[in-house]
């Protein structure tokens, strides 16, 4: 097989656009950042599809394929097929690369076009190209499918939870205590003196799993809620584990279900409790102080085997996501690897 260099499949081009120099919502064309779209303008920069790829800050390195008629930002480096490559095999191809697995600077990444542009890849065919491009959009697009499935369900339980209890912030109908009468707060510490390669527990921060260790802080059925930075994004744990010093552990008496607890933490706007002004912060004194509704443990435990339902179902849609992620990893290493 005969490699190539990247440039040769590829042009870039910059953007000058800032974010806040934009007039929001003035026009129908998108204009796009690292998180997506972010308004729209009465301007466009590009007339063709194309290929953005974030080229400073988080998300580095991630590609997106961008629409006809719009614009990126300048964090956002342009990517355009050279005549008789294909859009979507470049795509793919980009993304296998991971390109921000190379970038540079201490505070805020970046990469460079002329650092990437030498990465060797394939030589093929364009009518190879468009083939495997379809067939690795077409499995995109079940994981795409199975992805809002999942985003339907958790949906689903919100719904249930509004019509069994009401809005969180309601009063009157259910009695009312303070999360210091109900739940324990388990503080987390450092984990190093603890960490091991494989086996024991796994160390949660407020993002999810970071490490394992060989012993544990929180029983199984803790819910997460972040001590710094992500504060508002509770993680409900059904395993024993250890919590880092910038994640709380939440631990419900007996007179809460841990599912109820979720949920409602789910709804709850912890950013309202951030006293911070630059990384968000919680702290154990103000979450004891929250209010929650009661409503009667029979109640609750309905909701729960409610939630257990829709679990085994996301459970079964979940493995379809893996299985199909394996094949397209699988596949992304035949094509390009």
């Amino acid at each position: 097989m005969e490699f190539i260099e990247l440039a040769e499949l590829c042009d870039k081009g910059s953007s000058d656009l800032a974010q806040k120099d934009l007039v929001f919502d003035s026009g129908i064309y998108p204009v796009y950042g690292a998180p997506g779209e972010i308004t729209k303008v009465d301007f466009f920069h590009q007339s063709k599809p194309y290929l953005g790829l974030i080229k400073d800050g988080a998300g580095v390195g991630r590609v997106m394929q961008l629409p006809a008629n719009s614009s990126v930002i300048g964090t956002i480096q342009y990517i355009f097929p050279k005549e008789n490559v294909d859009l979507k095999y470049l795509y793919y191809l980009i993304k296998y690369l991971d390109l921000g697995k190379a970038n540079t600077g201490a505070t805020i990444p970046h990469i460079y076009f002329k650092d990437y542009k030498k990465r060797k890849v394939k030589v093929r065919e364009y009518s190879e190209q468009k083939h495997i491009g379809q067939i690795l959009e077409l499995i995109d697009s079940h994981l795409r499918t199975y992805k809002k499935v999942l985003e339907q369900y958790d949906l689903l339980i919100k719904s249930r939870f509004v019509e069994m209890f009401g809005d969180i912030r309601e009063s009157g109908r259910f009695k009312v205590k303070k999360w210091k009468d109900v739940v324990d707060i388990f503080n987390g510490k450092d984990y190093k003196t603890v960490q091991v390669d494989i086996g024991g527990y796994p160390v949660y921060g407020s993002g999810g799993i970071i490490a394992r260790a060989s012993e544990y802080i929180c029983p199984a059925k803790t819910i997460i809620i972040g001590r710094k930075g992500s504060i508002n994004n509770p993680i409900l744990v059904n395993e024993k584990f250890w919590n880092v010093d910038t994640a709380f552990g939440i631990v419900p008496r007996e007179t809460i279900d841990t599912n109820y607890l979720f949920y409602f933490c789910k709804q709850y706007n912890f950013n309202h409790l951030n006293k911070a002004t630059t990384l968000p912060s919680l702290t154990k004194r103000d979450l004891l102080e929250i209010e929650i509704n009661i409503p009667s443990f029979e109640e609750q435990e309905t909701f729960s085997r409610f939630v257990g339902q829709i679990n085994k179902l996301k459970s079964d849609v979940q493995k379809s996501i893996d299985e199909t992620q394996l094949l397209m990893d699988s596949l992304m290493q035949e094509y390009f690897g």
